[in-house]
């Protein structure tokens, strides 16, 4: 009887602790807060638990029933924590994730809506150029010697914007004395047909926005992109700044009185600047280094132009610690200048380098850098070859780009097109020069794509 009453006494006190038990957890309590991803109900019990935890009420039945015997001979002994080391595969699922935002048997096609979403998202950045155009990366300076073209280069760009090859640009003058400027060299050439005059004296800086729609032409970006069937392609959007200090050419040439006064402005202004038009005066060869000897009074060759400023600006660049490596951090378009000039014209065609453009009807040259490499051959004492030597030692030879430019252009007849034997545009009248026809550019806006990172793509 000590031992009935004890036992009764005991499931007396443990009744009450069952039954608040099953008030707090509940017989469907995996329904509740286990299902929450970390939740505490779906750990197994710490180790001061009791080893037994309250399971499920079976319904009930009559006692030693074949029912409850399989039902106990199948139901294992639940294991504590310490005694089970590793959590069950589905706890350890949801303790891993920290947010399920679907389940995984979900059908594939709400799949694939939420992965094309997620390229949607990823491709939302390059398909806004109004971002793009709303803010200039870079700002590209002109550099050139005396009567090297830097002036007329200036003056084709107003006509070169609207060939179609390169989609739509405009320029934008930054204020009304550039936008004076730019009109009145624009008038010379255009409506006048004569060559502007040279700059003798100094002029306030030019400066002037091009700004462009690359949409389906060989420059586009967006041409490299891939777009969803039946989306709309993006527009592709980009403008620069362009900044020209309008000084004499000879104030690049820092021997001279002129370059004395003006040089270290010229330098801070290039070494401030990333990238850089430099045009080379071809012609000049001929004239100072040719067979007849110096044909002029002027015996300054290109280098006389470029060398010690390119020594100023690599110095200004080491005193910044702007140096990255060996080489300076600009980029530079290296223009020969005048292709219309019969010396030139007739030194790339006997290169084999020059072929008719199908499209205007006039000559280009096929490889620059095979015409300028040539040009420094053909004069061994000339100055092209210091120069070809200086590109390659300051600056990486993936920001170096040469272009062969002409801001007149050729006579194309309307008829006959073009005749090899009558190319030139150029008609001396007493002792000016006149145009027979609206110069039509040839190359002058490539040389400013090229330093804004855009090149023809690849048909």
């Amino acid at each position: 009887m000590v031992d009935d009453d004890a036992r009764s006494e005991r499931t007396k006190d443990a009744e009450p602790d069952r039954r608040q038990q099953d008030r707090e957890q509940g017989p469907l309590d995996v329904l509740g807060r286990s299902t929450l991803v970390g939740g505490l109900a779906a750990l197994p019990p710490p180790p001061t638990a009791p080893p037994v935890a309250a399971p499920l009420r079976p319904r009930p039945g009559p006692p030693g029933s074949r029912q409850d015997r399989a039902r106990a001979t199948a139901t294992p002994a639940p294991r504590s924590a310490s005694e089970d080391g590793a959590l069950p595969s589905v706890f350890l699922e949801k303790v891993d994730e920290p947010a399920a935002p679907a389940r995984a048997d979900k059908p594939a096609k709400s799949g694939r809506n939420g992965a094309s979403e997620k390229r949607e998202k990823q491709e939302a950045p390059p398909q806004e150029p109004e971002d793009q155009s709303s803010s200039p990366e870079s700002t590209i300076t002109l550099w050139g010697g005396m009567q090297s073209g830097k002036s007329t280069l200036l003056a084709a760009l107003s006509r070169a914007v609207q060939d179609p090859l390169y989609g739509k640009w405009t320029i934008y003058p930054d204020d009304h004395a550039s936008q004076k400027f730019l009109g009145d060299l624009a008038r010379l050439l255009y409506r006048e047909r004569k060559f502007p005059n040279a700059t003798l004296t100094e002029q306030r800086p030019v400066r002037f926005t091009l700004a462009g729609d690359l949409t389906g032409t060989r420059y586009s970006r967006a041409g490299r992109r891939l777009f969803r069937r039946g989306a709309e392609r993006a527009r592709d959007l980009t403008e620069f700044k362009v900044t020209v200090r309008d000084l004499p050419g000879e104030a690049f040439d820092l021997r001279s009185q002129t370059g004395a006064a003006y040089g270290s402005r010229l330098i801070k202004d290039l070494g401030a600047a990333r990238a850089m038009v430099y045009v080379v005066d071809p012609v000049r060869e001929w004239q100072v280094n040719g067979d007849d000897g110096p044909v002029t009074k002027d015996a300054r060759q290109n280098a006389d132009f470029f060398t010690e400023v390119l020594g100023g600006v690599a110095t200004e660049i080491n005193m910044r610690r702007e140096r990255q490596g060996n080489f300076l951090p600009h980029s530079i378009a290296v223009c020969l200048a005048k292709f219309d000039d019969d010396r030139v014209f007739r030194f790339a065609c006997e290169q084999g380098n020059v072929r008719v453009n199908p499209r205007t009807g006039q000559p280009e040259v096929m490889d620059a850098k095979r015409l300028f490499d040539g040009l420094c051959n053909a004069f061994p004492h000339g100055s092209l070859r210091e120069i070809q030597q200086q590109i390659e030692q300051f600056f990486a030879p993936e920001r170096v780009g040469y272009f062969v430019c002409s801001a007149v252009g050729f006579w194309v007849d309307p008829d006959r097109g073009f005749d090899f034997e009558n190319p030139y545009l150029i008609n001396h009248v007493e002792d000016s020069v006149r145009f027979v026809a609206p110069p039509r550019p040839v190359n002058v806006l490539e040389p400013f794509l090229f330093l804004r990172g855009f090149g023809p793509t690849q048909s």
